[in-house]
């Protein structure tokens, strides 16, 4: 069987490469170990703000030029920033990957971060870090993340704060930018109808400046100690209450993490879900609510998210606690934990449909693991999860009085939280 992709080291640099012939495009990306959990205390918000200045002139290109050296081909070009990870991508017709991938070199490597587009940009982060204060889902998100792991890098906003980002200088946002993707190895992922030879040779010239340095681990997540339930409350002048409960999970690499994605589907991943079927369609209490898992290299969480009338708000835990409690005592039903794991290897051959997906997919394995898994290989150890697992992680996970969680919404308030989240704290 041929593998899924092929990962070559070119100039030093490796080279995920996933060639089709009949594919119309091609996505490229450049990663980089150069997320927010990298930053230092005094340079919140640094990698994100890093992120947006790739994208604003280069020793060779203007910011306008950049745009338009992509869009006058039909393509687009992208970047993220998370936690981890910071990526430089884009997509074109086939026939022009090989500009992509010395475009996406040059803005890397060769950025100028001009003065002025330094200041202009900084205001543009700033009406962004608003717009998303302005949402009270995504204010009770970074709220339960904070409280999950307080005072740390990896429990901020990966934007930062208006102080934050008002604060770094230009000479700051360059000393990360070379610290973290300057001197770091990146990884190159290729995917769609470009040839591994006009790929490895490009790489060359591309990449041959690329630093060397890899393997940095940042600071360990450390969990706050004691069984004690832990609330924050946002008070927003709106009509709903968006609330969002936390629970420690497991690493990126831990086993128990499929038994943790099957979980999570059970409970809340679909419209055939748990707790769709108890709150929206047995209750009418909302129109959203879900789980889901975020994992690290260190550690992850488990968590669920809701938007429902304030009124409401006691009820909804209360059925959230049972479906959580059910599934710590007696784990999935057969036929339930059949649909799961269908459910999820469905949306996995779905999601690899494309060869963007393909080339996040490739990317993301090479960061975490250092190889291209192959989905087979996925496939296989989510099919082997059984009802005693999923038990077990859900007992694990579930520890009544030892969770955090944070609401925002209308005259909201601890003491009105605490008392409503009383439910999760019985076991």
């Amino acid at each position: 069987m041929m593998a899924f992709a092929i990962v070559e080291k070119v100039a030093g640099v490796p080279v995920v490469l996933r060639t089709r012939d009949e594919a119309p495009g091609v996505a490229v990306g450049l990663f980089y170990s150069a997320g927010s959990r990298w930053e230092n205390s005094n340079e919140h918000g640094a990698a994100h703000f890093v992120e947006h200045l790739l994208f604003k002139g280069t020793k060779k290109r203007s910011c306008k030029e950049l745009s338009r050296e992509v869009e006058g081909r039909g393509g687009d070009l992208n970047a993220f920033t998370g936690e981890e990870t910071l990526c430089l991508h884009g997509r074109v017709p086939a026939g022009h990957g090989s500009r992509l991938v010395s475009l996406l070199a040059e803005m890397a490597l060769e950025s100028t971060f001009p003065a002025d587009e330094v200041e202009r940009e900084r205001g543009v982060i700033t009406e962004e870090i608003r717009m998303m204060e302005d949402q009270p889902s995504m204010v009770a998100g970074e709220a339960l993340n904070a409280l999950l792991w307080p005072n740390q890098a990896v429990g901020r906003p990966i934007a930062g704060s208006i102080a934050t980002v008002g604060g770094i200088s230009r000479a700051g946002l360059m000393g990360y930018w070379q610290r973290r993707i300057q001197k770091v190895q990146p990884i190159l992922v290729v995917a769609g109808g470009i040839g591994a030879k006009e790929v490895m040779e490009t790489a060359k010239k591309a990449l041959g400046k690329s630093g060397r340095e890899c393997g940095i681990k940042p600071t360990p997540a450390v969990r706050v100690k004691g069984k004690i339930l832990r609330v924050v409350a946002v008070a927003k002048p709106v009509q709903q209450v968006n609330v969002a409960l936390g629970m420690y999970a497991v690493g990126r690499m831990d086993p128990k993490r499929h038994a943790l994605r099957m979980l999570s589907v059970i409970l809340g991943e679909a419209m055939s879900s748990r707790l769709f079927q108890r709150l929206r369609e047995e209750q009418g209490l909302v129109y959203s609510v879900s789980s889901g898992v975020h994992l690290q290299r260190d550690d992850g969480v488990f968590y669920i998210s809701a938007g429902l009338e304030p009124g409401n708000l006691g009820k909804a835990l209360a059925l959230i606690a049972e479906e959580l409690r059910s599934l710590a005592t007696r784990g999935p039903g057969a036929a339930e934990l059949k649909r799961a794991k269908d459910y999820v290897t469905g949306q996995f051959a779905l999601g690899l449909e494309g060869t963007s997906q393909q080339m996040f997919w490739m990317g993301d394995a090479m960061l975490t693991r250092g190889r291209v898994v192959e989905p087979n290989e996925a496939i296989e150890r989510l099919a082997k999860v059984n009802a005693a697992a999923v038990r077990d992680v859900a007992r694990e996970i579930y520890q009544p009085g030892r969770l955090c969680v944070s609401a925002a919404g209308p005259e909201m308030s601890e003491a009105r939280l605490q008392s409503a989240a009383l439910p999760l704290t019985k076991g």
